[in-house]
């Protein structure tokens, strides 16, 4: 936002380009317009004290007081101007420049209902009059009616000078918040020099050009933002997510600071700073935004997107720090629990994970997903016998329960009831015929039923049903044609080679099908195909390692 404005004429004729400066600190409580629009406000609505009414004698009285008016105007005397130009309208109620002047003056005020009535009623008396038309226009803009804006901003289109100019460049703007992105860029660059001028324009050129998939082209527009002063708190805190969209994390926490330094600090900013510096691997700093946030006035969801942030870049005590927050400030948010739990479980915090799952459950006793998130966890730390009364609760708890019988099956798998966890399958995949992992899973039950030597007849038939029906349901799977090549490794070779290529051309770099498939080969004598596929292989686990490759034997 700017601190002072240029109060020029706007009116058509010569025109004063430089006029009396105005500060307009004063109305920044009641205006929260853009940057752009305030600059416009300042120098498209007002025209100078210099600017004659006319010669007729009528307008003699209104002349002094027009003057009279503005020079309150360009002393930010908003109300006593206002009054003064109505008295230079008492003697002249048809002036469209006093009409234009009023209504701008409102503008400036903040109060756009009366603007928009004084600049309708001048272009009433004259609608070429384009002084108006373009203040009418900047009004409903600045009020986000937008298509009334467009289409006054398209009628100045065709008109002469800086209208047509002026006309685009918000047109521009306004075809990004339509998400009309070409059109944007298109005439957002036909403003010409206005275009660089404002941080608003910038943005919107940013965001048409990163929807278009011009990213390099987007961080040139928002680089320019560099050049400017004055942008308001909001288009400073846009021009970061772009830059965080854009992976400039860097940029992006510059564009905060400017956020929190250029005016009324936004509820936002401290947490898209704390997600920036996660993401740049800085958690302490981020810790210690959340610190100051949690003195003052945190929030639940921010405070989860951050966990979300922190989780990706494997910042763990960050997103736990994060949650446990949000689950203090919002106790009955199911959400905040179970991301908590989940998050520490990955991380092999399996006292946390419990421990966050039981309070969530303390508070929402009959919840679903975090009964079968604290049954997940005890299944990680052996407690299976726990976790399956759990889930066997679990499934009277929702009527879409697969999550719960599927999970009972796992953990009756890991207890080495295999039987039961086949009928468990059995009967889930009745009531969910397109649940994918549920067939996979009874295939993967029913191979160990075989291999401990206690199958029956048609066990390999329904693994193999169970297997091709899961590839169907989810050809991405890889897992799914890995087992089913292990199901044929011992009855036809021919089966299992083509299950296991299979596997290999939805993952080239899936490991444990390019072992067994290079052993395949040079079974069958296929060695060069079987020592290329090992090499591959191996250097693969060599890469995984977590002092990277092996080289002791190079």
């Amino acid at each position: 936002m700017l601190n002072d404005i240029e109060l020029a004429d706007c009116i058509s004729g010569p025109r004063v380009r430089r006029g009396v400066k105005v500060s307009i600190r004063r109305l920044q409580p009641t205006l929260f317009i853009s940057s752009l629009v305030i600059f416009y406000f300042g120098i498209g609505l007002l025209p100078t004290q210099g600017q004659s009414l006319g010669s007729s004698a009528l307008s003699v009285r209104a002349q002094q007081f027009y003057h009279d008016g503005l020079a309150l105007v360009h002393q930010n005397r908003l109300d006593e101007g206002i009054a003064t130009l109505k008295r230079a309208l008492e003697y002249d109620a048809h002036n469209l420049l006093i009409l234009d002047a009023v209504g701008a003056t409102y503008s400036l005020q903040g109060n756009l209902r009366d603007a928009e009535g004084y600049f309708v009623k001048a272009l009433t008396i004259d609608p070429s009059f384009n002084p108006a038309r373009k203040n009418l226009a900047i009004t409903y803009f600045t009020a986000a009616q937008y298509e009334r804006a467009s289409a006054e901003f398209e009628r100045l289109k065709s008109g002469p000078g800086d209208s047509r100019t002026i006309a685009c460049l918000f047109l521009g703007i306004l075809a990004e918040k339509k998400h009309e992105y070409s059109r944007s860029v298109l005439l957002l660059r036909q403003s010409g020099p206005l275009l660089r001028r404002y941080p608003e324009s910038l943005i919107a050129l940013a965001k048409s050009l990163y929807e278009l998939h011009q990213a390099q082209a987007a961080k040139d527009a928002l680089l320019q933002l560099d050049n400017i002063a004055g942008g308001t708190p909001a288009e400073y805190l846009e021009a970061g997510n772009l830059y965080s969209q854009l992976g400039d994390d860097q940029r992006a926490l510059s564009a905060f600071d400017r956020a929190e330094k250029s005016g009324t600090p936004l509820e936002g900013v401290k947490y898209k700073r704390a997600e920036a510096l996660a993401r740049l691997g800085r958690s302490q700093e981020a810790l210690g935004i959340l610190a100051d946030i949690a003195a003052s006035k945190p929030n639940p969801d921010d405070l989860n997107r951050l966990a979300h942030v922190a989780e990706d870049n494997h910042q763990y005590d960050l997103a736990i720090q994060s949650l446990r927050l949000a689950a203090k400030l919002d106790p009955k948010k199911e959400d905040n629990y179970l991301q908590f739990s989940t998050i520490c479980s990955d991380a092999g915090k399996y006292t946390e994970a419990l421990q966050a799952a039981d309070l969530g459950l303390q508070y929402i006793p009959n919840s679903y997903r975090l009964s079968v998130q604290k049954a997940a966890v005890l299944d990680n730390v052996g407690r299976r016998v726990e976790a399956e009364h759990i889930l066997q609760k679990a499934v009277g708890l929702s009527k879409d329960n697969s999550e719960a019988l599927l999970s009972l099956a796992i953990v009756q798998t890991n207890s080495k009831e295999l039987d039961a966890a086949a009928n468990t399958l059995r009967s889930s995949i009745n009531k969910f015929p397109s649940n994918f992992y549920m067939r996979y899973w009874l295939g993967y039950v029913l191979v160990q039923i075989e291999d401990s030597g206690v199958a029956s007849p048609n066990i390999n038939a329904e693994a193999e049903h169970a297997f091709r029906a899961a590839i169907r349901l989810r050809p991405t799977f890889v897992d799914s044609y890995y087992q089913l090549s292990r199901l044929y490794m011992h009855k036809d070779e021919k089966l299992a080679e083509q299950s296991l290529t299979a596997c290999l051309r939805v993952d080239p770099n899936y490991g444990p099908a390019q072992y067994v498939l290079a052993q395949l080969y040079l079974k069958t004598g296929r060695r060069a195909e079987g020592y290329k596929l090992y090499a591959q292989f191996k250097k693969q686990q060599e890469a995984a390692r977590p002092n990277g490759p092996d080289t002791e034997n190079n």
